[in-house]
């Protein structure tokens, strides 16, 4: 059996090669790129069925996706993936010298700060108006095994996903364009958020998920916001509101912001004992650092270092430096225009991290403090961007 899909990105693809970040000069987008995708949207779609099996989900994930071989047996994929780019776009670099946004890159700054370059490096780049097609191909004796599970991580990785990095924040998202040479319309603006549950229904098994696999459900915490013109206003309009959630200040503009509603400034400056006389007194009583529900690690810069404030800190795992967003945020093409859909994995995130989070000095390792991210209710009505919501994420869909 065999499937022609193709598709156009909506958003710059950010790396997608060997290197990190970098897109690949030869193979922009990469077969085992879009296979690592399938599994995790696979295992986000139907790993609920294994009753929180974690060998018995890999197991089944091998015999589809293919594993490594070894001297005892082969395991190839029952899914062949071939890429061919049809459309290798152009580049562009989000950032000048001096981490300035480029033109057309201020609203988008924020979501591509890692293009921005350290001291003499130049700034990264990533490419635009990328199109592929993917040709799948699988065993017909197997069609009936194994088609809806392809067809579950296939849904779920063009609803959700994306290529290359930082697809949780928006960066190379598809637009499916035809299947087997057919064009694909996609809905209306009206219509997309109940095409999304439609697909939940049929995608997505009720059960248990191993821990820590990150996963859908049947009806998830999700929020669709209204029509944008294109999908490059409607990822402007995502952008622009976790940035100004997560930087949450008083001042009335940028050149003045104020000092951050958030308690991770004063508890950072409690914990190391450094503190310049502008802020001698703490704005806040909350002593957690609530804004590691967005992903680890965060790195906290203070400005003032030079007349007294904290030097550079790191907040991660005890044992796990990187935690990745468990809020995905993209823009959907659709049939009259385009929307922007923001919604939160289940099964992970640092609540459930094991052993808890450390506040260390980015210079020194071995000085570093216990620290607690989890806010109770009483804690919420203190902390003023979440409006009395102690679920971190649940209070940023509400403000979108």
């Amino acid at each position: 059996m065999t499937q022609v899909r193709s598709y156009e990105l909506i958003t710059p693809l950010f790396g997608g090669g060997v290197e990190p970040g970098e897109t690949d000069p030869v193979t922009i987008i990469r077969g085992p790129a879009i296979r690592g995708q399938l599994r995790f949207w696979w295992r986000a779609c139907r790993g609920g069925r294994f009753n929180g099996d974690l060998a018995a989900m890999k197991d089944a994930e091998d015999k589809l996706w293919g594993a490594a071989s070894t001297e005892r047996k082969s395991m190839p994929s029952q899914v062949q993936i071939t890429v061919e780019v049809t459309n290798r776009g152009w580049e562009e670099q989000p950032f000048e010298r001096r981490a300035r946004p480029s033109s057309g890159w201020r609203d988008l700054a924020y979501a591509a700060f890692p293009l921005q370059g350290k001291d003499e490096e130049a700034p990264g780049k990533v490419r635009v108006g990328v199109t592929f097609t993917l040709l799948l191909t699988y065993p017909k004796s197997q069609q009936e095994e194994i088609q809806a599970e392809i067809e579950a991580a296939l849904w779920a990785w063009e609803t959700f996903g994306g290529i290359g990095a930082r697809t949780r924040r928006g960066f190379g998202a598809l637009k499916l364009v035809s299947v087997d040479g057919r064009p694909v319309t996609p809905p209306g603006v009206d219509e997309v958020e109940a095409k999304i549950h439609e697909g939940l229904q049929k995608h997505v098994v009720s059960g248990t998920w191993p821990a820590g696999v990150p996963h859908l459900c049947l009806n998830p915490r999700m929020k669709v916001t209204g029509r944008y013109s294109d999908p490059k206003a409607a990822w402007e309009y995502l952008v622009k509101c976790i940035r100004d959630f997560r930087q949450s200040r008083p001042g009335a503009s940028p050149r003045q912001p104020g000092r951050s509603r958030w308690p991770e400034p004063d508890e950072i400056r409690r914990l190391t004992d450094c503190r310049c006389d502008r802020h001698a007194k703490p704005l806040s009583t909350v002593r957690k650092f609530p804004r590691a529900a967005f992903g680890l690690p965060i790195v906290f810069h203070f400005k003032d270092e030079k007349i007294g404030d904290p030097y550079d800190t790191i907040l991660q795992g005890r044992d796990y430096e990187r935690l990745a967003s468990p809020l995905i945020l993209r823009p959907l093409a659709c049939a009259d225009g385009a929307v922007g859909l923001a919604v939160i994995l289940e099964g992970t995130g640092v609540a459930v991290l094991p052993d808890g989070l450390i506040l260390r000095k980015k210079e020194e390792a071995d000085i570093s403090w216990p620290v607690e991210a989890t806010i109770e209710a009483h804690e919420a009505q203190k902390i003023p961007p979440l409006d009395g919501i102690p679920d971190v994420l649940q209070a940023f869909l509400k403000e979108l």
